[in-house]
């Protein structure tokens, strides 16, 4: 029978599905029946700097005759961000003690001196691992794009002095260098990496001439710079890569694991159908067993770019072979 327990930023699974931060993973009902579909650990819903901010604004406003004071504004903003942060320490609190599988707090900020202090709260509520969801639309021209990745290795190696949790970072693939970012982070020492970020994009609504919200779950999803990425890198760094983005099927999580991932992070699927996991497992399963792979590691990264004859593959965007196939 075939064994699918794998192991992610120094955290065993029992098999390498991950629920993704998202909607779904904001709430101890939902959390709960994720462990029942079979997911290997969860990521709670990112807590947003932003809606924190806004959240503590809105309180704000309803006092403004007793804000006169500067003293008094300051406490009271203050206040209003701790009390949003204590709701979601107490969802990691209630998750850890309902649920049997990991829990990985997730922290979307961009204030890397506040924010990363309640990492070590993080700690004390029992989480098992954080992750970093972070993401700079380098819209300023101004900026050079050393300066933006800068920022995010100070944002890794201040996150890393300030929790002993496994600790992972979630990217996108929009960086100059992938890879020698990828490396970077794995310098510093984070235990994972999860690659790549699907972020939300904008959209226009033509008929009210107005910007609109992008439609994720429409889109199918692409996993292909996903699996190329965690091909190249998966056997020069340390620590696990985790792949992102159009995981949608049992086939693809067992291409992420022959590329090398440790395991895969799943959203979009898993919003549509949160059962998608048992599916996805039991291809896996059927998959090792007519294969003849007793355990994940039997196989986890044989076609990585340092295992195959030709790794150059890997590199080369093999546009003729795809239009002559």
């Amino acid at each position: 029978m075939a064994d699918l327990r794998t192991r992610y930023m120094k955290i065993d699974l029992k098999n390498p599905v991950i629920l993704a931060s998202s909607p779904i993973t904001a709430s101890l009902d939902q959390l709960k029946r994720a462990e029942d579909a079979g997911y290997a650990a969860v990521v709670l819903k990112s807590i947003f700097e932003e809606f924190i901010n806004s959240q503590s604004a809105k309180a704000l406003g309803a006092k403004d005759a007793n804000l006169n004071h500067a003293d008094a504004y300051g406490f009271l903003e203050q206040a209003a961000k701790e009390y949003q942060i204590d709701k979601y320490l107490t969802l990691v609190e209630k998750a850890k003690k309902a649920l049997g599988i990991p829990v990985i707090a997730s922290i979307n900020c961009s204030d890397q001196e506040g924010w990363l202090e309640y990492a070590k709260r993080f700690e004390a509520v029992g989480a098992d691992g954080l992750e970093l969801n972070y993401y700079i639309v380098a819209s300023n021209a101004r900026i050079k794009g050393s300066e933006i990745d800068k920022s995010y290795l100070n944002l890794v190696k201040h996150a890393r002095l300030n929790t002993s949790l496994p600790l992972s970072i979630k990217i996108g693939s929009f960086f100059s260098s992938p890879s020698n970012m990828i490396r970077a982070f794995s310098d510093i020492g984070v235990d994972g990496q999860v690659l790549f970020n699907s972020f939300l994009q904008p959209d226009i609504d033509i008929e009210r001439l107005s910007l609109a919200a992008g439609k994720p779950l429409e889109s199918k999803g692409d996993y292909g710079t996903s699996l190329r990425w965690v091909a190249l890198m998966s056997a020069e760094i340390q620590g696990d890569l985790c792949a992102a983005t159009g995981i949608r099927d049992g086939e693809t999580v067992v291409k992420m694991l022959l590329a090398g991932a440790s395991a895969v992070q799943v959203c979009t699927a898993a919003m549509k159908s949160l059962d998608v996991v048992k599916s996805m497992t039991a291809f896996i399963a059927e998959w090792m067993d007519r294969k003849g792979f007793k355990s994940i590691y039997d196989f986890k990264g044989k076609l990585a770019q340092e295992h195959i004859e030709n790794p150059e593959l890997w590199e080369r965007a093999q546009y003729v072979k795809a239009l002559n196939s």
